[in-house]
This record gives C-alpha cells, structure tokens and sequence, in this order.
C-alpha cells in the first residue's frame, strides 16, 4: 500500500467535503415549484416547475404557505342562468411531497403530493391595508367590509358548490407527477405527467371532486456557474365540478412558467414568472350597471382571465422561502393602470418550505 503524505489525505478529505456540499447545493436546487393559489385554482390540477436533470435520489418537501384572497360579493348572468360568488379569506395551506426515482429507470421519478388547508379569517388584512394606504394604492374596497373574516360563497341556478362562513379544515386531493428525462444535455429536457385525484371535498373548498390530468414539457439550462434557467409549457383537462352549478370550469387549460435561479454566496436567489389561462367558462357578465370599483374588486378577473404570479425566493440548504403576487398584463380599461389587472385571488401569497434528500 502507497503511504500519502498528510497534506494529501487532508485534501482528499476536504475534496470529498466540497464535492458532498456541491451535491447537496445541486440535490437542492431547481424551481420553487410554486402552484398558483387562490380558493378556485386550488381546486383543480396545477402543473408545477421542476428541474430538468434528472433526479438523483427520493427527496421529501414540506411547505407552509398563507395566501390572503380578496373578492367582493358579484353577481353574474349567462341567459336565464344566474350566480353569485364572494371569495375573502386566509387560507393556511400545509403541503407535503415526496419524489421517488424509478428502481432500473434512473430518467423517470413519481411525486405524491398532498395538502391541508385552514379556510379562516386570519390576520393578514390590516398588514395588506396598511401596505396599500402607504403606497397609495387602490384598496379594492377592504375596509367596506369587516376585517380577517371568512366568506367563500360558489353558487348558482343549478346549485351550491360551497358556502364557508366559518373557519374550515379541508383535506385537498391527492396530485400525482411523473417526469421522464428525454436529453441531457447542455440544456436538459423532461415530459411531465400529472394526475389529481378525488379525495378532497368540494363543499369545504378542498378540491374539485373530479379527476384531471396535464401533460407538460420541462427545460433546464445552466447558462452560467451562477445562473440557470428553466422552464415549463403544459396543457391540462379539468373535470366539472362535483355539483350541478351552471359556472363550470373550461375544459382545456395552459400553464407557462419561467424561472430565475441565482447563486450568491452559497445562498440561492429566484425569480419567476408563471402564467396560467382563464379558469371558468366564458359568456358570464356582472350587471351593465356595476359600479367599475366594484368590478375591479370582484372576483370577474381571477374567474374570466388569465392568472400571471410573479413569485421571489430565497434558498439556503434545505430551507426556502417565498413572496407571490398576481400582475396580468393587459387591457383594463375600468382601473387607472389600463395596461394590466390584478385578480386578487390570492392577493399576496408568502410560503416557507423545507427539503430533505435520503
């Protein structure tokens, strides 16, 4: 046996030591897979953002998330058919997954996600006022209507899919995502496979109660040591709810997503952009004499219009954290910004999460 002087068995053990922490910042790196939430949204499937490069080994994630909505009561119309929504909550949502790559097929992993929310009145509305009045921004009405309450109404002609006045715990429904890696290259490529499944009840607001599925591309390029992007385009297919209400959702669906990652420091900065298309079926109208402030503080845009979340995030190891905000671009002729409409479902989104790889 060749003996090796000192000073190379310290590099050694100080090579191994770097190159486990380099897998460890890898193992942890990749989108903050952010769904778009909201008490609509959530009830249906959300393809996620994800890395590209294949998964090394089973992770398991654990988030905390508080999302404020706020929507006024609106009235609609479609023909004879009548509705009535008025969406204003906290909804504290704990979420857990766990990733697992295929025994033999080291391209393919499966991920079973599942999540809790508490529907309540919170306390985030006087910090969201407070920040509106420093800022001058519209305050979408708030202060018209009592503070950190719970008023989620969905119903119509044809039934109710829920009313929750009071603080309510709903179990979601069961999401299942499988990603097969198709290049490995200097930019990665992956197809995704998403399925929801029914568990959760629709009457607390914790699912749809049907099954939906989407289908998805994922990209990932290291442009630089520092900065890597990634990506996702997929389409998806939402059952009706379970209810006879006349308001159902749109068959088809697209999700669009970019994302930022920078690393500083050992330290992991993001910023991503993720769009998703109009949620409900379209040909529904509020009253031709609705005041516009009114209007803009309905819930007409989070049903009728595209989804755009701008998200930023912190990692550091295994712990991540996250700010989300709703600006859409486009016409908008009722608000003094013509240019772009905020849907307020949710208003503000904050979210912590912690990672484990085995």
């Amino acid at each position: 046996m060749t003996n090796l002087p000192f000073g190379a068995l310290s590099f050694g053990v100080r090579s191994r030591r770097v190159h486990s922490l380099l897998l460890l910042l890898i193992a942890t790196g990749g989108p903050l897979g952010l769904r778009t939430q909201g008490p609509l949204r959530e009830l249906f499937l959300d393809v996620t953002g994800a890395d590209a490069r294949p998964l090394e080994r089973p992770d398991f994630d654990l988030r905390w998330s508080i999302a404020n909505t706020w929507n006024e009561g609106m009235a609609l119309r479609r023909g004879s058919d009548s509705a009535n929504q008025m969406l204003d909550e906290q909804a504290d949502s704990l979420s857990a997954r766990v990733r697992v790559p295929w025994s033999g097929f080291a391209r393919v992993w499966t991920a079973f996600e599942w999540k809790l929310t508490e529907h309540w009145g919170g306390w985030s509305d006087a910090p969201i006022e407070s920040w509106h009045s420093l800022i001058g921004s519209f305050n979408y009405q708030r202060s018209m209507f009592p503070r950190n309450q719970v008023h989620l109404l969905y119903t119509d002609s044809g039934g109710t899919a829920f009313d929750i006045r009071s603080a309510t715990l709903a179990p979601g429904d069961l999401t299942t995502r499988t990603q097969v890696s198709l290049l490995d290259g200097p930019v990665a490529l992956a197809a995704r496979f998403d399925l929801k499944l029914p568990i959760g009840s629709l009457s607390a607001a914790g699912g749809s109660g049907g099954i939906d599925a989407g289908v998805g591309m994922v990209a990932t390029w290291p442009a630089t040591s520092w900065l890597t992007l990634h990506g996702l385009a997929a389409v998806s297919r939402f059952s009706n709810l379970a209810s006879d209400t006349a308001l159902q959702p749109k068959r088809w669906h697209f999700t669009g997503e970019v994302s930022l990652e920078f690393e500083v420091f050992g330290s992991t900065f993001l910023i991503e952009d993720r769009i998703l298309s109009p949620l409900l079926e379209p040909g529904w109208r509020p009253p031709s004499a609705v005041d516009q402030d009114a209007l803009l503080s309905s819930g007409l845009y989070a049903d009728f219009r595209s989804h755009n979340q701008i998200s930023f995030g912190f990692r550091r190891g295994r712990f991540s954290m996250w700010l989300s905000e709703d600006f859409t671009p486009g016409a908008n002729p009722n608000s003094v910004l013509t240019w772009m409409w905020v849907s307020n479902a949710p208003d503000v989104v904050l979210g912590f999460a912690f990672t484990q790889h085995f």
